[in-house]
């Protein structure tokens, strides 16, 4: 006899061992790393890029007129605006979109603990940045985040029954 059997795993802040953890919470939280992780980079990204993309729209308008183009300007147009928005407003939205991250980040860590208060606060961080880009930026822009943030709210929703306070 070890004593390996009574041994208690110091890593698991509950009483779940690691055999009955729920599986939905682990998986789903760290989809939420990740993808919050890559948040925060793409937005540190993106907002030191918005000046270079800025400056790529005359090259943009220039294939615009090309003849076999005429039926996309639409989607020129909108693509030329919403970049220019998003130059306008890139403070704002990397500050929004690292905050909302790193709320999505605590209220999954809180969801593992399974308390019930870590859903709202990833609600919360979840919704935001897809509305402040909607607000700021336009509809189409905000579509994909707003997409996605209902998808994992509603999984999570699904979780919440492994809620314990």
């Amino acid at each position: 006899m070890n004593g390996t059997e009574n041994q208690k795993d110091y890593l698991q802040p509950h009483s779940y061992t690691n055999d009955n953890f729920p599986q939905g919470i682990k998986v789903l939280s760290i989809l939420t790393y990740v993808g919050s992780g890559l948040q925060i980079l793409g937005s540190v990204f993106n907002y030191f890029m918005s000046a270079y993309s800025v400056k790529q729209l005359e090259k943009m308008k220039d294939i615009e007129k090309q003849p076999a183009m005429r039926g996309v300007s639409s989607f020129f147009k909108w693509s030329a605006d919403a970049t220019l928005k998003q130059y306008e407003h890139r403070l704002v939205l990397v500050l929004v979109s690292v905050s909302c991250a790193v709320l999505c980040i605590y209220g999954a860590l809180q969801m593992r603990k399974l308390k019930k208060q870590g859903l709202v606060i990833y609600s919360i961080g979840e919704i935001i940045f897809p509305l402040v880009t909607l607000l700021l930026v336009g509809f189409w822009s905000a579509v994909f985040g707003l997409v996605v943030a209902v998808l994992f709210i509603i999984l999570y929703v699904i979780q919440r029954k492994q809620f314990t306070s």
